[in-house]
């Protein structure tokens, strides 16, 4: 049964550091969560904890519970450039 995700409010100013790399590998494609651990300087705990954050604000989705593998829905950086 699938649960409503309630949205939260965030933009590129509130991304953090792991959020940048986060987005940066899944503009390449989809990934799972320790394929993202692999590729980026983060920890086990704070991927998995900034794949929430994501995927809370509606940045990020998970696409198959079972490998929790993700993709990106749409970038925040991508809307402060195109305002300036």
């Amino acid at each position: 049964m699938a649960v409503a995700q309630q949205h939260v409010s965030m933009d590129a100013d509130d991304l953090r550091p792991a959020d940048q790399e986060i987005l940066d590998e899944l503009q390449h494609g989809r990934a799972t969560k320790g394929a993202l651990v692999d590729w980026t300087s983060y920890s086990r705990n704070t991927i998995y904890n900034r794949l929430e954050v994501l995927e809370a604000a509606g940045y990020v989705e998970c696409v198959h519970e079972g490998t929790r593998l993700f993709e990106l829905v749409e970038d925040p950086r991508e809307h402060e450039d195109s305002t300036n």
